[in-house]
C-alpha cells in the first residue's frame, strides 16, 4: 500500500504521545478529579443554601482548600483560582468591593474584581457584622454562590474533557514527556506547603513584638486552622501518591506529629482562629506547627523529588 508523503511527514513532525504514566495517572484519578468533583458538589450545595448559608459556604471553602495546591491548568485559566479565592489581600480591597456593589446594588458579579468575588467575599458577608445592615447582602451570596459554582463546574469539565489527558499522556504542547507532567504535580504539593507556611501561619504569627491576628486566613468564620488541617490531609494525600514506601514511613511521622499540634492548638481559646499567637505563652504552639511542616517540606524536597527524577521549579504563586 502506498503511504502519502505528507502523512509521513506529519506524522514525524506530530509529538509523540506515550502511554499514561502510572503515578501521574493515579494522581489525577485518585486525588485531582475527585477532589474538584466534591467542589462542584459542596459549591451546589452553597447555591441551594440561599441566604442560610453558613455550614454550606464552610463545607465548600473547606472543598476549595482542599484543591488550592492545584494552581495549575484549569484553575489558571480566565484567572479562575482568583475568582474564587482572593487571599491575601494586603489592601483590604474585598471589603471596599463588597460594600461599593451593595451601595450600587449591582450584583452582577462577571463585571466586579477578583476582590469581590469567591469564597472570601462571601465570607464577609455572612460572617462580618458590618455587612448585615444592607438590604441586598442576602441577593449579593446568592450571586457570589451562584458565580463560585460556575467557576468549579468549569474548572472539574476543563479537566474532565481536556486537561486530564493532556497530563496522563504526555507528549504534547504543554507537557513533552512524563517528567514534566510529575514536575507539575510533584510542584503542587510544595507550592501547598508553602503558602501554609508563609501565609496561613506565618501571616497571622506577624513578629514577637507584632503579633498579626486579624491576617490569619478566614478568622471571620473562625476557619483558620482547620484550612491548615484539611490542605494537610489533601497535600499528605498527593504525596503518597507519589512516594515510594520509604519515603512513606519518612512523611508519616511527620504528618502525624503537624496533626498532633492542630488537635493541641484546636483545644486552646483562640486556636481556631489563630488570635492566640498574641499570648505569648501560646504562639510558640503555632510557630512548633510551622516548624513541623518546615520539617516535612524539607524531607519532600530532599527524597521525593530526587525519587521522581524532578525538580520543584516555579510555581504559580511565585513572584517576577
Amino acid at each position: 500500500m502506498k503511504i502519502s508523503r505528507t502523512f509521513t511527514a506529519a506524522a514525524l513532525l506530530a509529538p509523540a504521545i506515550a502511554a499514561a504514566d502510572p503515578t501521574v495517572d493515579a494522581a489525577v484519578n485518585d486525588h485531582i478529579l475527585p477532589r474538584f468533583e466534591a467542589l462542584v458538589a459542596a459549591t451546589s450545595d452553597l447555591v441551594a443554601a440561599d441566604c442560610d448559608a453558613g455550614a454550606a459556604w464552610e463545607d465548600a471553602a473547606a472543598k476549595w482548600i482542599a484543591v488550592s495546591h492545584l494552581r495549575f491548568g484549569p484553575t489558571e485559566v480566565d484567572n479562575r483560582a482568583f475568582e474564587l479565592a482572593y487571599w491575601p489581600d494586603p489592601r483590604g480591597a474585598t471589603p471596599k468591593a463588597l460594600h461599593a456593589m451593595l451601595a450600587d446594588g449591582n450584583f452582577d458579579v462577571s463585571d466586579a474584581s477578583i476582590a469581590g468575588r469567591g469564597f472570601y467575599a462571601m465570607e464577609f458577608l455572612i460572617f462580618d457584622e458590618a455587612f448585615y445592615e444592607y438590604e441586598g447582602t442576602c441577593d449579593l451570596i446568592a450571586a457570589l454562590a451562584e458565580d463560585v459554582h460556575a467557576n468549579a463546574v468549569a474548572i472539574q469539565t476543563d479537566w474532565q474533557d481536556r486537561y486530564a489527558d493532556l497530563i496522563r499522556d504526555a507528549g504534547n504542547e504543554i507537557y513533552r514527556d512524563h517528567t514534566e507532567s510529575l514536575q507539575e504535580v510533584y510542584k503542587a504539593v510544595g507550592t501547598g506547603l508553602e503558602f501554609t507556611i508563609d501565609q496561613r501561619l506565618a501571616r497571622p504569627l506577624g513578629t514577637f513584638d507584632r503579633p498579626r491576628p486579624a491576617r490569619a486566613e478566614m478568622w471571620r468564620s473562625g476557619r483558620s486552622l482547620d484550612n491548615v488541617s484539611v490542605s494537610l490531609d489533601s497535600l499528605t494525600e498527593l504525596a503518597l501518591i507519589l512516594a515510594d514506601d520509604g519515603i512513606d514511613a519518612q512523611i508519616a511521622p511527620l504528618v502525624a506529629r503537624a496533626h498532633t499540634q492542630i488537635a493541641a492548638l484546636s483545644e486552646l481559646e483562640g486556636g481556631a482562629d489563630l488570635s492566640l499567637v498574641e499570648n505569648p505563652a501560646h504562639r510558640f504552639k503555632v510557630e512548633a506547627l510551622q516548624q513541623a511542616l518546615v520539617d516535612l517540606r524539607v524531607v519532600l524536597g530532599v527524597e521525593l523529588g530526587p525519587q521522581l527524577g524532578v525538580i520543584e521549579g516555579f510555581n504559580s504563586l511565585d513572584g517576577d
